[in-house]
């Protein structure tokens, strides 16, 4: 069995963090869009899920510099993803919401994890 090692944990967090920060600046410009223009909540909702599939793929893209576990790093930076906007979300709507979104939300961020992991396998490194 291989050890994981620094650079794996590092590979996490960055990829992690590029994505949240991809997503954070998405969902502004995503705001700004929403206040001038008349945009009905499907529309809204669903380029928010596909800032969230661009950021995971991004974050991978640029922040996963390690060759090797790509797919495990995708379900990794998917799910640390996922919980922190979590815990984000919660934090800004002053409590807990028992919604069975957020389970959806987890897994359609671990399948754009794993989908930019297989992306990131195939794509030569220097």
């Amino acid at each position: 069995m291989t050890k994981i090692n620094r650079n794996d944990i590092f590979d996490l967090l960055r990829g992690a963090l590029l994505a949240l920060l991809i997503s954070i600046a998405g969902v502004i410009i995503l705001a700004v869009i929403a206040k001038f223009a008349d945009l009905s909540d499907g529309v809204i909702t669903g380029v928010n899920i596909g800032v969230r599939i661009l950021s995971i793929l991004l974050g991978m893209l640029i922040g996963v510099r390690a060759g090797r576990y790509f797919i495990a790093k995708g379900v990794a930076v998917g799910g640390i993803f996922a919980l922190i906007t979590y815990i984000l979300s919660v934090i800004l709507a002053g409590g807990f919401n028992n919604s069975a979104m957020t389970l959806y939300d987890a897994l359609a961020c671990i399948l754009a994890g794993i989908i930019s992991g297989g992306i990131c396998a195939v794509l030569p490194r220097k």
